[in-house]
C-alpha cells in the first residue's frame, strides 16, 4: 500500500514536472516568434580610423605557400565537405598547436563564388555552426569554419598568455583568409566574416586588420575581454576565473590591471579602425555570459552599426536561429553577391 502510494505520489510529480517544463518551452516559443527589434545604423557613419603600422606590424606574419592537406568528410546535394589542415606560418607560439584546423563547405553552384570565414564560439563540437555552414553553402557561398583553439585563463599561466592566444587566433584567420582566396572557386574580391560569442569577438578584431574581409555579421559579441571575464554570470567563466585568483592570489581588481596591461587583442580597443558600415550586430537583451553592458558598449564603440536586439539570454538566443539565419543570408547577399 505505501509502495502503491509513493508511485502515485512519484507519477503525479513527473506529470508535474513534465506540465512545468512544457510551460516553460512554450514561453520560450512565444517569446522567439516576436519582441525582437531591429535599429539601423545611423545615416551618416563615422569613417573607421587607419590601422596604425605598429599595429599591422603586430599582426602581420610572413606570407609563406601553405601546404595544405584536404580531406572530404561527406557530400550533400547543394555542397561537399572537407576537413583542411596547414602549419600556422608564424613561430613563437609554443607549446600551443602549431597548426591552423578549418571544416570547409564548398558550395556546388557554378562559377567562382564569395566565400564566408566561419568563427564558431569558445569550445563544443560545432553541430550549431554545421548548420549555420550548411545553410550559407546551399544558397551559393562557400564557408570556411575555423576551430577554435583553447582559450581561457589558466591557473597554470600568467596574463600574458592570454594575450599570445588571442593574438595567435587572429593570425590563424588571416592565414585561413590566404588559403580561401587562393581557392580556384572562390572570388576573393567577395569575401566576410561570421562570428558567435567569442567568433563574433574574433570576427570584430578579425575585421580591423584584415581588410580582404567587406562584411562582418557578428553575434552575441561584447567587450572588453577583461570585464566580460570579470561580469560574467556564466559557470563556464566564473568557475575557472575563482580558480585562476586563487592559484595566482590575486583580488578582481588585480586582475583587470593585469588584463589592461596585457591584452592588446581586444574587441573595443581595435573597434576604431573598423568599418561600421560593414557590420551587422545581433545583441541579446538578457545575456548573462557576455553581459548586456558589454554587448552594448562594443557596439557603441563601433559607432553604432545596424543591430538586431533580441529579448533573450545567451543561450535561449538560439530560438531565434531561423530568422539570425535569414537575416545574415540577406546581409551577405547586399555586401558579397557580384553587382
Amino acid at each position: 500500500m505505501n509502495r502503491h502510494h509513493r508511485s502515485r505520489r512519484t507519477d503525479r510529480f513527473r506529470s508535474s514536472a513534465s506540465r512545468r517544463l512544457l510551460l516553460a518551452a512554450c514561453c520560450l516559443l512565444l517569446a522567439a516568434s516576436s519582441g525582437c527589434a531591429y535599429v539601423p545604423q545611423r545615416s551618416v557613419p563615422a569613417r573607421p580610423l587607419p590601422l596604425p603600422a605598429e599595429l599591422a606590424g603586430y599582426y602581420d606574419y610572413p606570407k609563406r605557400p601553405i601546404n595544405a592537406t584536404r580531406e572530404m568528410v561527406r557530400e550533400h546535394t547543394a555542397c561537399r565537405e572537407f576537413f583542411v589542415r596547414f602549419p600556422l606560418s608564424v613561430s613563437g607560439f609554443e607549446p600551443t598547436e602549431p597548426v591552423v584546423e578549418v571544416e570547409w563547405f564548398e558550395s556546388k553552384q557554378p562559377g567562382r563564388r564569395p566565400a564566408i570565414l566561419f568563427n564558431p564560439i569558445l569550445g563544443g563540437d560545432y553541430p550549431l555552426e554545421r548548420g549555420f555552414c550548411r545553410f550559407f553553402a546551399s544558397h551559393g557561398f562557400h564557408v570556411a569554419m575555423i576551430h577554435r583553439k583553447t582559450l581561457k585563463i589558466s591557473p597554470e599561466h600568467d596574463a600574458s598568455r592570454l594575450e599570445l592566444l588571442l593574438r595567435q587566433g587572429v593570425l590563424r584567420i588571416r592565414q585561413t583568409v590566404d588559403w580561401m582566396a587562393s581557392q580556384e572557386q572562390v572570388d576573393p574580391n567577395r569575401l566576410g566574416s561570421f562570428g558567435l560569442s567569442m567568433g563574433g569577438i574574433a570576427s570584430v578584431m578579425a575585421a580591423a586588420v584584415e581588410p580582404r574581409l567587406r562584411a562582418h555579421v557578428v553575434g552575441l559579441a561584447g567587450g572588453s575581454i577583461a570585464d566580460i571575464l570579470l561580469t560574467s554570470k556564466d559557470s563556464l567563466l566564473t568557475k575557472p576565473l575563482r580558480r585562476y585568483l586563487a592559484r595566482q592570489q590575486l583580488d578582481r581588481t588585480a586582475l583587470e590591471r593585469l588584463l589592461e596591461e596585457h591584452v592588446k587583442t581586444d574587441p573595443i580597443r581595435l573597434a576604431p579602425y573598423v568599418d561600421s558600415r560593414q557590420l551587422f550586430l545581433f545583441i541579446a537583451l538578457a545575456d548573462r555570459t557576455i553581459g548586456r553592458t558589454n554587448a552594448l558598449r562594443l557596439w557603441r564603440a563601433l559607432g553604432r552599426p545596424q543591430v538586431l536586439l533580441l529579448p533573450t539570454g545567451h543561450y535561449t538566443s538560439y530560438f531565434y536561429l531561423p530568422y539570425i539565419k535569414r537575416v545574415s543570408l540577406r546581409f551577405f547577399q547586399r555586401h558579397l553577391e557580384a553587382p
